[in-house]
């Protein structure tokens, strides 16, 4: 058996430097590569129930929101409606609790509220967020910006400044969110400077959607705690587009877009993944080393709910790192 599980081992290196002579000829994607790559070993693989996982080396801020309004508010340099703000039991599996964080708004007198936290110095390269979320099924139909967005601004804010409905601003901004686009359906929202329109005469910009067309794209799970991760590899401003970036829901890659894959079209601000098109050309985040990923938004924003009426949602398990967290372990 031990000499099987060698032969086994082996024959996958032999298989993946076959594979990386066979993409240095161009007779196979990028895409194609990672796809027969083994799976992604996953941070939360060696701590269970995330128990010890801010003292990994590869770790850069962890949230677990369970230290208290007081503490949870403190870390964070701007926090808009906290009076809408608690610690809840409800937490996902896997979680050791006691809390998470339950954010509300209410209708007629505000539209939710919001925790911003800026790093010093920011973080270049390769850069990993994990978080749960939950969304009552109470909200169907009120959803607008539900989600933990992952940011760059140059320089540097201590508040959220999204500047919606603006296109490109060059190497001032990059926002990177996973969230409901259009219920059920989950897709990106970004902003960079290379970002497209939705109207014809480049007029108006908001967050591209990339999702389009993927054959594993997931819906939002109404009533249930959902994994969300995305990775954003930052390009060499010098060498331009070489930017990625890749999203999890719940442990199942739901895209990946990089230089050279997937293959697509864009139509106005919307990317549509599809084999018979053009590879993707890759993400020029940046021109300037000096925009780098510096911010967290964690944010709900509803504006839709009827006078006096409130919605909610939950947030738990943040994790940002330079590899592949994973889903909670238990």
């Amino acid at each position: 058996m031990k000499n099987k599980h060698i032969f086994s081992h082996v024959f996958s290196l032999l298989t993946i430097f076959a594979l990386c002579a066979m993409l240095l000829a161009g007779s196979c994607s990028r895409a194609d590569f990672e796809k027969a790559k083994k799976k992604q070993p996953a941070l939360s693989d060696s701590y269970p129930h995330d128990t010890g996982l801010e003292k990994d080396p590869d770790v850069l801020y962890v949230e677990k929101f369970d230290d208290g309004m007081e503490n949870i508010l403190s870390r964070y340099s701007d926090v808009l409606n906290s009076e809408g703000m608690s610690v809840d039991t409800d937490v996902p599996k896997g979680s050791l609790g006691p809390n998470s964080i339950k954010i509300t708004n209410k209708g007629g007198v505000n539209s939710g509220g919001h925790l911003f936290k800026s790093f010093d110095g920011g973080f270049d390269g390769t850069i990993y967020i994990r978080y749960y979320v939950k969304y009552p099924s109470s909200s169907n139909g009120y959803i607008h910006h539900e989600g933990i967005w992952l940011g760059g601004y140059n320089p540097s804010t201590s508040w959220p400044n999204p500047r919606a409905g603006t296109c490109g601003l060059g190497d001032s901004r990059i926002s990177i969110a996973y969230e409901p686009v259009e219920e059920p359906a989950m897709d990106t929202y970004l902003y960079w400077g290379d970002m497209r329109s939705w109207t014809d005469d480049n007029s108006s910009c908001y967050g591209n959607d990339m999702v389009n067309g993927s054959p594993t794209a997931q819906n939002l799970e109404w009533d249930e705690w959902m994994c969300i991760e995305v990775m954003v590899k930052l390009n060499n401003p010098v060498t331009a587009y070489n930017g990625e970036l890749r999203v999890w829901q719940n442990g199942v890659e739901v895209g990946y877009w990089g230089p050279g894959f997937p293959n697509g079209h864009w139509l106005k601000d919307s990317w549509f993944n599809d084999p018979g098109d053009p590879p993707f050309e890759g993400f020029r985040w940046r021109t300037d080393a000096n925009l780098k990923i510096n911010n967290i938004w964690i944010e709900f924003y509803d504006d839709a709910s009827p006078a006096n009426v409130s919605h909610h949602v939950k947030y738990d398990h943040l994790v940002i790192a330079r590899k592949y967290i994973g889903p909670l372990k238990k």
